[in-house]
């Protein structure tokens, strides 16, 4: 009888250490808040509401301001930004370039997007990781040979860390694409108007 009451001691206390060592092991944190989804659906259901073309229009605003030779200082939604050049074209290295701002705008859309989506579907993620990488001809800069100064390719690679399958993350990462405005942007030719104020007054182009 002892022996017995010993084994069911020894099992209990077996199983407090594995319970123990289960509520200690550290989970994998989904990265995406619950209160994720009932801002996205709160947000689509006011645009579906809206009647007026000023309730759907978004505008984004940046004065971008030069320091000294080819650094910029740029102001943004009250944040602000650095901008220079790498010393092999006499910068001062003290920030990133526009084209890597460009990359990182990018990136950022497609991380913001997908988290969206992925609030809709239910989906948890415990990393979302976007390396956006670009090519392009420097000799563009200088209207060298004729050379156009824009991106020859661009690759926008996500990696996605989460229990779903496969099928599921790929259905947000397709409504992803569609719903990111940058990439759809880079995807179509956008109207660009230029303006040039010389000494406070306007100067044709």
């Amino acid at each position: 009888m002892y022996s017995h009451l010993a084994s069911l001691a020894i099992f209990a206390a077996g199983a407090v250490v594995l319970a123990s060592a289960a509520e200690q092991e550290p989970r994998a944190m989904n990265l995406i808040d619950a209160e994720q989804k009932s801002a996205v659906e709160k947000s689509m259901r006011e645009l579906r509401a809206a009647q007026s073309p000023a309730d759907f229009a978004a505008s984004n605003r940046a004065v971008v301001t030069l320091a000294r030779n080819q650094r910029s200082e740029a102001s943004v939604r009250g944040f602000n930004v650095v901008q220079d050049e790498p010393p092999s074209v006499a910068g001062g290295a003290t920030g990133p370039t526009p084209t890597d701002y460009f990359m990182v705008a990018l990136g950022s859309c497609q991380n913001v997007v997908f988290v969206r989506y992925a609030a809709l579907a239910d989906l948890a993620i415990t990393s979302l990781e976007t390396t956006v990488t670009g090519s392009w001809d420097r000799r563009g800069l200088y209207g060298l040979s004729g050379v156009d100064p824009g991106y020859r390719e661009i690759t926008i690679e996500s990696k996605v860390s989460t229990d779903a399958p496969d099928h599921k993350v790929a259905e947000v990462a397709r409504r992803t694409q569609r719903g990111c405005p940058i990439y759809a942007t880079l995807r179509k030719e956008t109207a660009l108007t230029i303006r040039l104020i010389v000494n406070g007054h306007p100067v044709a182009l």
